[in-house]
């Protein structure tokens, strides 16, 4: 039986590792078939999620990237104090001068994004389609 996902990276990290869990989702991404605007797009769309992880989460932090029929999804988790409701109710981004809140927005821009996320922890799944 041929398996329904292939995983491309799984690890913890912590503040100090955020350039360096960018560079491996860059590799996992582009190894996955991304190029490109999809692939610069797909990495930014992540990098936000670890900046937000390491920011504002607490450890332990995760990040796990898999293959899915057509689709590279990446989940990004921590178990802090969960997002605010006001700031995943926003439909455009916090004005220029505020600072926080863009992450989420800019997330949802560039990928299909899905939060759950409550006090004792928060995920992000983002998920694009594969060329």
């Amino acid at each position: 039986m041929k398996a329904l996902t292939s995983s491309l990276l799984s690890l913890e990290f912590d503040r100090d590792a955020v350039t360096r869990v960018r560079h491996l989702v860059t590799a996992s991404a582009q190894g996955a078939g991304l190029d490109g605007m999809a692939l610069e797009d797909f990495v930014l769309a992540v990098h936000e999620a670890v900046t937000n992880a390491a920011r504002y989460g607490s450890p332990p932090r995760g990040i796990a990237m898999w293959r899915e029929p057509g689709a590279l999804v990446c989940e990004v988790t921590d178990t802090g104090p969960g997002i605010p409701a006001d700031m995943l109710e926003r439909d455009d981004p916090v004005p220029r001068f505020d600072f926080g809140g863009r992450g989420l927005w800019l997330m949802n821009r560039l990928a299909n994004l899905v939060v759950r996320t409550g006090p004792e922890g928060t995920t992000i799944r983002l998920c694009v389609r594969l060329p």
